[in-house]
């Protein structure tokens, strides 16, 4: 049994949240941790939504995990559920398939997906037909959910996050709701100008920040995620644990950068 006192008011826990069951590696509960002062309410509920990244299809136990996920997802009654990114190992038609086949057999709630960057590894010319055909969703897109409205951003390519008509989009986008409250979902974080040192090699946003191609779309990117106070970014990617933010209690929520968002661990 593992002592865990990394847990911190910004990402404890979701409204009304009394109290973290904590299970073993065979999904057997092992015990309760109360919130006490940590529970504190945030108003009327108003929905819920899952928010998951990096299933990567087919490897080691990604099939199981994902269902596990999606049933959990549905058990908890949320509203709906957005995937950030790496649906598939090499974006191949078979695992496109087979994730298609997994969603459409165990999700009881719509699910809002958009492509990371392994989904483009395989015949990346026409991602934007492919991942329609199997998400039922273009590559980008946007949803409303009561007065809120989720922006949906999918990379076309490994060496480019954006396009400029993506770009363009999302501007025209935010502008038009900018009296309104903007989730934006997109599969990388854009990367940071410091690096915070947290004991773990290579620092904590080693594979976790995107310093590819295309620098002047990142900064179109974050200058809008600043310009526009409304919007909360989330991002995948990383694979990093979430028990990190004991070393950086910003590693799963963050403002630093003039903008918020929320990694997804």
């Amino acid at each position: 049994m593992e002592k865990y006192e990394g847990f911190i008011l910004q990402n404890t826990a979701p409204v009304g949240v009394k109290r973290i069951g904590v299970y073993n590696n065979r999904h057997s509960r092992v015990g309760v941790i109360k919130l006490g002062g940590l529970a504190k309410a945030k108003g009327k509920k108003l929905y819920s939504f899952g928010a998951i990244s990096d299933v990567h299809l087919p490897v080691a136990d990604s099939e199981s995990d994902f269902v596990r996920a999606l049933k959990y997802l549905d058990d908890s009654e949320v509203d709906f559920t957005c995937i950030c990114g790496d649906l598939t190992n090499n974006g191949s038609d078979t695992q496109l398939a087979r994730y298609q086949e997994l969603v459409d057999t165990n999700a009881r709630t719509p699910i809002y997906a958009v492509t990371g960057n392994h989904d483009t590894y395989t015949y990346n010319a026409d991602i934007e037909s492919r991942i329609a055909t199997y998400t039922g969703n273009p590559l980008y897109y946007a949803f409303t959910q009561g007065e809120d409205v989720f922006i949906m951003l999918g990379i076309k390519s490994e060496g480019e996050l954006f396009t400029d008509a993506e770009l363009n989009w999302l501007a025209e986008t935010l502008e038009a709701n900018r009296n309104k409250r903007c989730f934006v979902f997109q599969h990388c974080f854009p990367g940071l100008e410091r690096e915070p040192v947290c004991g773990n090699a290579g620092g904590l946003y080693h594979n976790y920040c995107w310093s590819g191609q295309g620098q002047s779309q990142l900064e179109r990117f974050k200058a809008l995620l600043a310009k526009y106070k409304n919007t909360v970014f989330f991002h995948g990617h990383s694979h990093l644990k979430f028990r990190l933010q004991e070393g950086w209690p910003y590693a799963n929520l963050d403002d630093s950068q003039g903008y918020r968002s929320i990694h997804i661990p």
